[in-house]
């Protein structure tokens, strides 16, 4: 279904997550025709509707990437995530599609989250570990078909939906980090075009708070089913992972260009020079996408958002050591990492004076944290003083870039 409209008839099984379509609407087949093709030796694949399914369904369920996946699983006594789903209707928080057993009389009204609540227990007893209570929980939350690996909830109240997400290091740091790189979009970015980030305490737990990013009316494409929909391929140095590169990050605006998607050269510019900044080399699809209204032709780019372990601090104790021991080595690897601004891309947005006093800032919010040493915080100011002024470099040659008129017109 989308919304009160069916698109698919189909049945699935619970233990393997295997769906067969019984019938399609001329709807149905244009979306299982924007699931993403499995690239093979470069040659492209498109799926059977079976398979495009079966491969939208586990997208809509807890990963198998989650720690505590099984735990949740048993608890609810389910057969597998797309089974757990399925007992919720497949609703999300992330677009207007949702399943319905056969003979149902569900309506949209009714049933989505963005007009009804849920039942916050189910998150609650995630956080809190307590998956013994999940039994008396509702399957019918949004925290039961919500990608990712990182233990997650979402949380409704007065000031809107958030998603909560528990911290990676168990002392925070890694949270301190996106915060400081949501600070330093705030400088640089209108509103708008980030997602910004709070650092809250949940059931005992050190957590991110973000707002979601979607109203009720509208739905998000992630990257994957972006390049389905651009007609769009993997290609080498341009698939998936998490390396960032310039061809890879062209190749972003092009695909956001054929879905047509207004000033997509200033958003890859913004997104890159985030990520730039704050040393974020968790590229990957499921971290951009475009968002648009349902029944509405037009997409827009969705907000930067998912900025956990910025200026380092999502590696290991071990790893800061080795850096503190030898900085020169992490320069190079630095300015090799994070080296693919493009001058002909729209620059016209950066204000090279917005970010003047961000290195004191750094400074002073990662010396708060416990476990991290002044070498590894002095460290990472002066990695992203060597960034800001590669940044500053590359916006200021936009204007004596040849190819900057046609940057400009995207």
């Amino acid at each position: 279904m989308q919304r009160n409209q069916e698109l698919v008839d189909f049945e699935v099984d619970p233990a393997t997550g295997a769906a067969r379509v019984i019938d399609a609407s001329e709807a149905g087949d244009d979306l299982l025709a924007c699931v993403r093709p499995i690239s093979l030796n470069l040659e492209p694949i498109r799926l059977s509707p079976d398979k495009a399914l079966t491969v939208l369904m586990a997208k809509r369920a807890i990963s198998p990437l989650r720690d505590d996946q099984d735990d949740v699983i048993a608890a609810f006594g389910a057969k597998s995530a797309v089974d757990l789903a399925l007992r919720g209707h497949g609703l999300s928080l992330s677009d207007q599609f949702w399943y319905r057993a056969p003979g149902g009389t569900e309506r949209w009204e009714d049933i989505n989250f963005f007009d009804n609540g849920w039942d916050p227990g189910f998150g609650a007893a995630v956080l809190k570990r307590d998956y013994v209570a999940l039994a008396s929980c509702s399957c019918e939350t949004p925290d039961a078909t919500t990608c990712g690996r990182t233990i997650k909830m979402w949380e409704r109240g007065s000031d809107g939906i958030f998603l909560i997400k528990e911290s990676i290091h168990p002392d925070g740091t890694d949270l301190v980090g996106a915060k400081l790189a949501s600070d330093m979009c705030a400088r640089l970015f209108d509103e708008g075009c980030y997602v910004p980030l709070e650092i809250v305490e949940r059931h005992g737990c050190t957590c991110s708070a973000t707002p979601l990013m979607l109203a009720g009316d509208e739905e998000l494409a992630d990257g994957g089913r972006l390049r389905a929909m651009a007609g769009m391929r993997d290609e080498p140095g341009k698939g998936d992972g998490s390396r960032i590169s310039t061809e890879r990050l062209q190749s972003l605006i092009e695909a956001y260009e054929a879905v047509g998607v207004a000033g997509a050269s200033a958003h890859v510019a913004r997104m890159a020079c985030c990520f730039s900044l704050a040393f974020v080399s968790d590229f990957h699809s499921g971290n951009l996408g475009v968002i648009r209204r349902v029944g509405a032709d037009a997409w827009r780019a969705a907000p930067i958002f998912d900025l956990e372990g910025s200026f380092g601090l999502l590696r290991s104790e071990e790893t800061r050591r080795l850096v503190i021991a030898h900085p020169f080595v992490a320069k190079l690897q630095c300015a090799s990492s994070f080296s693919f601004l493009d001058p002909s891309w729209d620059w016209s947005w950066y204000d090279p004076q917005a970010l003047d006093g961000f290195e004191e800032r750094i400074v002073e919010v990662l010396a708060s944290c416990q476990n991290t040493s002044r070498e590894f915080v002095e460290l990472a100011a002066q990695l992203f003083a060597m960034q800001r002024a590669y940044v500053n470099s590359i916006a200021s040659a936009q204007a004596q870039c040849p190819e900057c008129e046609s940057s400009d017109a995207r």
